[in-house]
C-alpha cells in the first residue's frame, strides 16, 4: 500500500491506505509538490493543515458506484444546508461526493461527519463549473444543487442548464431554492423544486426536503446556574430585530434579573450599548462551522425576533425560511419566536417558548431563564419528535423526486 507520511508537527496526520485518483499540488513555501492522494487523505487529514499548506486543486470529482454529486454554488451563504442534504441522499444508500471549496472544507462544515460513504472533493467553484459544463454525468446518479438562485435569476429556471454540457440528461439534475417569491410572482414557478419549508404564498407547492443534520453533535441540557441564550447571523435588523433583543436585557437587568446571558455569533457589531448591558453580551464575531456548531451545543436557546412590521422579515414566513430554524432542530435548542411565524416553522408552546408581540420578549426571555432541567427537557422531546417527523416526510419527497 502506498504510503505518505506528513510532519506531525504540521498535520499531527499519518495516511496509510490505498490511494484513488485524485491529484493536488501542495505547496510549502515556493515549493509545489504533486501528489496523488485519496479521499481518506481529505477527509482525516487535521482541518489545521489547510491554514499552513496552499492547496492548489486540479481534479474531477470522485465517482462510485451509486454516487451522487452535492454541490454548493454560493460562496457567501447556505453552505449549512450541505451536510443535511448529505445524511438524505447517504440514507437513501447513494456514496455521496460533495463539491465543496478550499474555504468551506477549512471552516469544519462536515467536521461532525463520521459516515464512511461520502467523498469530499476539494475544488473551486471555477473547477467545478469547468467539470459540470464539460461531463455528460453518465457515470452519475444524479447531482443535487443546493442553491439554484446562484444558477439563475430565480425566475427563469432553464438558464440553469447552461452550466451543463449540452448533453446532459436533466432528469438527474435536482434544485434547491431559497427564496421561491420571484417566480410565482412571474407565474415560472416549477413545483419539482426543493424548497427547505412549504410555502406560504399563493397556494403555490414544492418538494419540501429539509436539511437539518450536522453530524454526530452533543445534546445537552439546560445550564444550571447562567441561561445562555445565542443568536446567530449578521448583526443587523433586515433579519431580526437587534434593538429588541437589546431592550429585552435592559428591561430584565432593571428588574435585577442576571442570571443570564447572550452568545452572539455572527457579521457586525452591536453598536451603542448601555455600560451597564454590556456584561450580558458575548460577542464572538465570525466564527467557522466547528466552533459556531460547540457554540450551539453550549447554548440553552436560540434567539429570534422577527417582527410582523417589517417587511423583510415576511419570507420567514411565506417564501423561505432561516438557518436558525435548521440549527433548533438539528440541536434541539428550543426557540424563542414570536406566535405569528411559529406555526408554518414547526414551533409550539410544546417545543418553545412562544410570545403575541415584540413588547413581551422579555418577558419570553424571563420564562426561559427560569424554566427548570425537566420542563426544558421535555420541549427537546417534543422538539425531536418534530424533527423525526420532519425527517421521514422529507426523505420521502426527495426519494420520489429522484425516482420520478
Amino acid at each position: 500500500m502506498p504510503k505518505l507520511l506528513l510532519d506531525e508537527k504540521i498535520t499531527n496526520a499519518i495516511i496509510n491506505e490505498p490511494f484513488e485518483e485524485n491529484l493536488i499540488d501542495i505547496s510549502f513555501g515556493d515549493i509545489t509538490i504533486p501528489i496523488l492522494t485519496s479521499t481518506s487523505f481529505l477527509t482525516h487529514i487535521d482541518y489545521k493543515l489547510f491554514n499552513i499548506l496552499r492547496i492548489k486543486t486540479r481534479k474531477k470529482p470522485i465517482i462510485k458506484n451509486n454516487t451522487f454529486l452535492l454541490w454548493e454554488p454560493c460562496s457567501q451563504n447556505h453552505a449549512e444546508v450541505v451536510p443535511g442534504y448529505a445524511k438524505y441522499l447517504l440514507d437513501l444508500g447513494y456514496h455521496v461526493s460533495v463539491l465543496i471549496t478550499p474555504q468551506r472544507y477549512n471552516e469544519g462544515l462536515f467536521s461532525k461527519f463520521k459516515n464512511k460513504n461520502i467523498s469530499y472533493n476539494i475544488m473551486t467553484q471555477k473547477e467545478i463549473r469547468k467539470y459540470f459544463k464539460s461531463s455528460d454525468l453518465n457515470n452519475i446518479k444524479g447531482v443535487l444543487v443546493t442553491t439554484v438562485g446562484k444558477l439563475c435569476n430565480e425566475i427563469n429556471y432553464n438558464n440553469c442548464y447552461q452550466y451543463f454540457a449540452k448533453n446532459v440528461d436533466k432528469s438527474k439534475l435536482f434544485f434547491v431554492e431559497h427564496e421561491a417569491k420571484f417566480a410565482i410572482d412571474a407565474k415560472t414557478w416549477d413545483e419539482n423544486l426543493i424548497t427547505l419549508r412549504k410555502l406560504n404564498y399563493k397556494g403555490a407547492k414544492s418538494v419540501v426536503v429539509n436539511p437539518h443534520y450536522f453530524g454526530e453533535i452533543e445534546i445537552t441540557p439546560k445550564n444550571k446556574e447562567i441561561t445562555n441564550f445565542i443568536t446567530i447571523g449578521a448583526i443587523r435588523n433586515k433579519r431580526k430585530n437587534n434593538n429588541r433583543i437589546i431592550e429585552a436585557v435592559a428591561n430584565l437587568h432593571n428588574k435585577g434579573i442576571h442570571n443570564f446571558k447572550v452568545t452572539v455569533i455572527g457579521k457586525g457589531k452591536v453598536k451603542h450599548l448601555p455600560k451597564e448591558l454590556q456584561k450580558y453580551f458575548d460577542i464572538k464575531g465570525r466564527l467557522n462551522f466547528s466552533e459556531m456548531y460547540e457554540e450551539i451545543e453550549k447554548a440553552d436557546f436560540i434567539l429570534t425576533s422577527y417582527d410582523e412590521k417589517n417587511q423583510a422579515h415576511q419570507r420567514y414566513n411565506t417564501t423561505g425560511t432561516s438557518g436558525n430554524f435548521q440549527l433548533v432542530y438539528g440541536f434541539l435548542k428550543p426557540c424563542l419566536i414570536i406566535k405569528s411565524f411559529a406555526g408554518i416553522n414547526g414551533f409550539t408552546e410544546e417545543n418553545s417558548i412562544l410570545y403575541n408581540s415584540g413588547n413581551e420578549y422579555s418577558d419570553a426571555m424571563r420564562r426561559a431563564i427560569n424554566i427548570n432541567q425537566v420542563d426544558y427537557l421535555k420541549l427537546q422531546e417534543n422538539l425531536s419528535s418534530y424533527q423525526k417527523d420532519l425527517y421521514k416526510k422529507s426523505i420521502e419527497n426527495l426519494k420520489e423526486l429522484i425516482n420520478g
